[in-house]
């Protein structure tokens, strides 16, 4: 049975932390919630008087799996929610995935919904009640021009990294295209706010999936990161408005 008072003051370093992750980004000036998943049931917890306090709990239709770490939006609580499992907070430095999914917290109550439905991938998924294509979608990891992209991403500039996703989008079918300027933009700025938040502490940067040699779904979350670095030198105001940096990303499409 989850103990409510020691999730409570596990949770409180959390607060600080995303105070000082305002610095990095206004998406931290609004409260999120955080959901503890055991089993079939999340504990929602609430910031409030200086910390996260107990909400509620809300049964779902499925288990969440041990490990879990996530941001989706929960029905009864008509808002998109952190979701970890009690183990993430035994990590070290375990705030930074929280505040990652915060960042995903902000895209879907902001214009995630309105940009994904552009996409043709989303509309084949949404057909096929695909609901895990994010995750799941075959991506052509081994394409040559992909894996020469992650070899090259870090000394690439901003104009040499639009001439490589111009080169891909000849190469790639529509839907591996989309869903990799999707993941760009999504988890690739996840990671990207991340990072940036690691820096502030002096904590090692996230870089899993910059193996070129072995890449995978992670790999394009190193390479957005990467590029979302890039958006922000050629203009910082990218940052803070994401819908018109995702319609930079999709004038390659």
């Amino acid at each position: 049975m989850l103990n409510i008072q020691e999730i409570e003051i596990a949770l409180s370093p959390v607060l600080k932390k995303k105070e000082e992750a305002c610095n990095v980004h206004s998406l931290f000036n609004y409260q999120y919630p955080v959901g503890i998943g055991v089993s079939d049931k999340l504990h929602v917890f609430q910031e409030r008087s200086k910390g996260y306090h107990y909400k509620t709990c809300i049964s779902l239709p499925n288990e969440i799996r041990e490990g879990t770490k996530a941001a989706y939006p929960v029905n009864d609580l008509e808002d998109c929610c952190c979701i970890i499992t009690p183990s993430c907070l035994e990590e070290s430095n375990f705030y930074s995935t929280i505040l990652h999914e915060f960042v995903h917290c902000y895209q879907s109550r902001t214009c995630e919904q309105d940009l994904k439905e552009k996409l043709e991938i989303y509309q084949s998924a949404f057909k096929s009640q695909d609901y895990m294509w994010e995750i799941n979608h075959a991506f052509p990891y081994a394409n040559p021009d992909f894996v020469k992209l992650i070899q090259n991403i870090s000394r690439f500039d901003y104009h040499e990294i639009l001439i490589s996703l111009s080169s891909l989008k000849s190469t790639l079918e529509v839907y591996h295209y989309e869903y990799m300027i999707w993941q760009i933009w999504k988890e690739g700025f996840a990671r990207f706010i991340e990072n940036k938040i690691l820096r502030m502490n002096s904590i090692a940067e996230n870089n899993g999936g910059s193996d070129f040699e072995s890449p995978n779904r992670y790999s394009l979350y190193f390479l957005g990161d990467r590029i979302w670095r890039q958006l922000e030198l050629w203009d910082t105001s990218l940052i803070e408005n994401i819908e018109k940096a995702f319609a930079i990303l999709e004038r390659q499409l």
